[in-house]
């Protein structure tokens, strides 16, 4: 674990606080933290290199007299091999040299965004920029056509393509995305209040690269803003983060966006919550009023003729007669197949005795009959055998003739015949009783059918009645006012009470901590190293031209409180040239600070655009180059490069192979 880590503590002891001092428990601060991608970052981050090695460009210059779109101009060329160090692009006396073109050319291949004037760009036909990042060899190489970037960034070294774009958004994407990686960067997360008020949801979003190598450019445009060029989002204080290291500083960024979020989450709930409250209670009382009226209506409304009395004794008349209808018709059932049953046995007991009969005869028949032959051989019956039939036996079987006639099985059948004779009278009679009752029960059922309809027709007659129909449209308004009414009053009655705020309301007290302490461990690491900064601040700002100054003060905002004079001064409240000397004193002063300590983000490149202009007399200008010199030899990877009309100058201090110099009245391309 590092010092710094030890100052502010592990992850654990900042949950555990984040903990207390939001009261809630260990588990929802983790799963709080969690769902808004609030992390802790204790570590200081590894330093990194960037130095422009290389820029070439070529295009054609229209002549001052063709008109937009017209061929022909004047071809330009510019190159220029670079290295650490101070390095300075110069005219005498002359602007639109095309100085600070160079320096966007440069910019714009760095951080994909372009800053060139539009006629400039589409003037461009092809451009290298050369740049090394942490030691590896890389170069952005593009065509322009129509102002519009076409190429690709590759690894002189190995060969490899890392990057291909085509066209500005695509070009500045590409960077963006390759930069932050490289770099070990990562967006910086912003919320603004939305126009729609604190109800309304922030508007987030993301500033990236573009953002962080503003940095890198120190122009008249910037002036107003000690770090960077542009105050909105807290840009200043994290690039005064990103010059120191500094620890938590992103997690105290997203636990502060990210709690912006939930308090307006948290002011829209409770805003609909009262909101929804108010036109509940609005239209209950809304359709409590229709509700009295409905039923005055009701009750003034003339029931002549006991209208209502009818009605309900018409229902009554009808469901009793439908009940007797379905009675009949079940009784009608019931008699119908006890009928079927006996008609069943009615037939099987006439069979019965049918065959019965038909058996006796046919014995009868076959005993008067006097064979010829016999029927098994065809054997003729001789005069014999028919002699001893005569005398009482068969003529084919000789058995005695007398027994056969009177045998037990006859006198059994006979029997049985009689039997089902007797049956089947009683069965018919059963037959005949149940058709009698099964006509009748159908009469009855008829009859209760006809009493159901007539039933039907009297209440159907009774519902067409003009007055009954009115007065059953106002009992139903009235049963659904009343039902309306319960519900509100049931149902939704504890809504108000149930609105359910307590998820990010949590969420809120855990956040408002994070931010907290995690803004405590920064500032606490800040407050360690802010001091030096001041006293170089100090010195070389005296050096720079500035002999009243005293003491500056740097805040952990970026902010600048400056006593020189006897008095106290604001960095926004002093001339242009003052800031302008304090400007790039402070980003020196967090220069050398981050080199000395070796946590320091910030590259080590900086451009600094016509610092002449802004009040600074010939002898200041020269002693602010040579304190840059001095730097950078103290400071080997550090490269400065600088823009300025005032070359008769600058070319005392910086040695001529790191100065390209306009001769007068000429242009650098």
């Amino acid at each position: 674990m590092s010092e710094e880590q030890a100052d502010t503590g592990p992850v654990e002891a900042w949950l555990a606080e984040i903990a207390a001092k939001s009261r809630q428990p260990l588990r929802v601060v983790r799963k709080v933290l969690d769902h808004h991608r609030v992390r802790p970052q204790m570590a200081p981050p590894r330093p990194h290199r960037l130095l422009v090695t290389s820029v070439a460009f070529d295009g054609v210059r229209p002549a001052a007299d063709s008109g937009a779109g017209e061929g022909g101009g004047e071809p330009f060329a510019f190159s220029w091999d670079l290295g650490p160090g101070l390095w300075c692009l110069a005219s005498l006396g002359k602007n639109e040299a095309g100085k600070s073109s160079v320096l966007e050319i440069m910019l714009w291949c760095l951080r994909g965004r372009s800053g060139l004037q539009r006629d400039v760009r589409h003037w461009l036909r092809a451009v290298q920029v050369g740049f090394e990042l942490d030691g590896e060899p890389l170069l952005v190489d593009m065509t322009v056509r129509a102002g519009l970037p076409q190429g690709h960034v590759v690894s002189t070294q190995s060969g490899t393509v890392l990057v291909d774009f085509d066209g500005l958004a695509d070009f500045e994407a590409a960077m963006d995305a390759f930069m932050l990686e490289r770099l070990g960067l990562e967006p910086l997360r912003t919320a603004q209040a939305a126009p729609g008020g604190p109800d309304e949801p922030p508007i987030t979003g993301e500033l990236s690269w573009p953002s962080y190598a503003s940095a890198l450019h120190i122009s008249r445009s910037g002036l107003g803003n000690l770090l960077g060029n542009d105050a909105r989002h807290g840009l200043p204080t994290r690039l005064l983060e990103l010059f120191l290291g500094a620890p938590w500083a992103s997690t105290k960024v997203e636990a502060a966006v990210a709690l912006k979020i939930v308090k307006a989450q948290l002011s829209a709930a409770r805003s609909r919550a009262v909101g929804d409250a108010e036109a509940r209670k609005a239209q209950l009382e809304e359709l409590s009023r229709r509700l009295k009226q409905a039923q005055d209506q009701l009750a003034a409304h003339d029931r002549t003729g006991g209208t209502a009395a009818d009605l309900q004794q018409l229902y009554a008349e009808l469901a009793a007669s439908t009940q007797a209808a379905v009675t009949a018709q079940d009784i009608v059932l019931a008699v119908r197949s006890t009928h079927n049953e006996l008609e069943a046995q009615r037939r099987d007991l006439a069979a019965a005795v049918h065959t019965a009969e038909e058996a006796s005869l046919a014995r009868a028949f076959f005993h008067t009959l006097m064979p010829t032959v016999c029927p098994r051989c065809d054997t003729a019956v001789d005069k014999a055998r028919w002699e001893r039939e005569q005398e009482g036996h068969c003529s084919l079987c000789a058995s005695d003739l007398h027994e056969a006639h009177s045998s037990p099985d006859e006198d059994e059948s006979g029997a049985q015949t009689a039997d089902l004779r007797q049956m089947l009278g009683e069965v018919q009679q059963a037959v005949d009783g149940s058709a009698a009752e099964l006509a009748q029960a159908q009469q009855q059922a008829s009859q209760a059918e006809a009493g159901r309809e007539g039933a039907a027709d009297r209440l159907q007659e009774a519902l067409g009645s003009p007055s009954l129909r009115e007065r059953r449209e106002m009992e139903l308004v009235v049963a659904r006012l009343e039902g309306a009414v319960e519900e509100r009053s049931g149902r939704f009655a504890d809504l108000d009470a149930s609105v359910d705020l307590a998820p990010l309301e949590q969420a809120g007290a855990v956040l408002a901590a994070a931010e907290k302490l995690a803004m405590d461990r920064r500032t606490q690491v800040l407050k360690k190293v802010l001091g030096d900064v001041e006293k170089d601040i100090v010195v070389m700002g005296r050096a720079l031209g500035l002999e009243m100054l005293k003491e500056v003060k740097l805040g952990g905002n970026a902010s600048l409180t400056v006593w020189k004079g006897g008095q106290k001064h604001s960095y926004g409240s002093l001339t242009e040239g003052e800031q302008l000397r304090l400007k790039i004193v402070t980003t020196i002063a967090l220069l050398r600070h981050g080199y000395r300590s070796g946590v320091g983000r910030y590259p080590g490149l900086l451009f600094i655009d016509s610092p002449g202009a802004e009040e600074v007399d010939g002898g200041d200008l020269q002693h602010m180059l040579s304190d840059l010199v001095t730097l950078t030899e103290m400071v080997p990877e550090l490269q400065v490069i600088v823009a300025t009309a005032r070359g008769a100058e600058v070319r005392e201090i910086v040695p001529a192979d790191n100065m390209r110099l306009a001769a007068e009245g000429q242009r650098l391309w």
